[in-house]
């Protein structure tokens, strides 16, 4: 008769998730989940494979939890505003998951870059003030947001910078309206 699984996917990687919360994504070994979890690496190997399928996973769930800051957290009538904000909340309340998607690039740039091209695709496609503007112009005031969003997210995220969410939302209407 086989042994029932002791330790299961959805543990490991929940188990995992919390280390690179606590610790980033450096501090992901077999070796040192094996211990936290209080077993050998052999559930870990039997369930993801090897690393890079669990750090894939773990990927996801973090991909999962930015697109929650910045769907569910709608804290103005702009959308934009709403993406920037939260996205720079998610670099101050998930500081190492912002640090291993964006900063330490954990997870390559091709794959940042598709994700946040899409989240951003996703979450503006019925945002009116780009659909008066040509392609040009709607591809400059994008990048143009998310080069100001992203230094206030890493600058947040280093403790260089502290901004209340009104002081955020109030930097980035100024930016907008200086793009439109």
């Amino acid at each position: 008769m086989a042994r029932t699984k002791r330790i299961k996917a959805e543990q490991i990687l929940d188990k995992a998730y919390e280390m690179v919360l606590a610790d980033g994504l450096k501090a992901i070994t077999a070796r040192s989940l094996a211990k936290a979890l209080d077993c050998s690496t052999q559930p870990i190997y039997l369930e993801f494979g090897n690393m890079a399928n669990l750090k894939q996973a773990i990927l996801e769930q973090a991909k999962a939890r930015l697109v929650w800051y910045v769907s569910e957290e709608q804290r103005t009538d702009d959308a934009l505003v709403n993406l920037g904000i939260g996205y720079i909340r998610f670099a101050t309340i998930e500081p190492e998951l912002y640090r291993a998607l964006f900063i330490d690039n954990h997870f390559g740039k091709d794959e940042a870059q598709l994700f946040m091209g899409q989240l951003t695709q996703t979450r503006l496609q019925d945002y009116q003030p780009l659909k008066t503007v040509s392609e040009s112009e709607h591809e400059r005031i994008i990048n143009e947001a998310w080069i100001i969003i992203t230094g206030l997210a890493t600058l947040t995220n280093a403790k260089l910078v502290h901004y209340s969410d009104a002081e955020i939302d109030a930097m980035l209407k100024r930016m907008l309206k200086q793009c439109f």
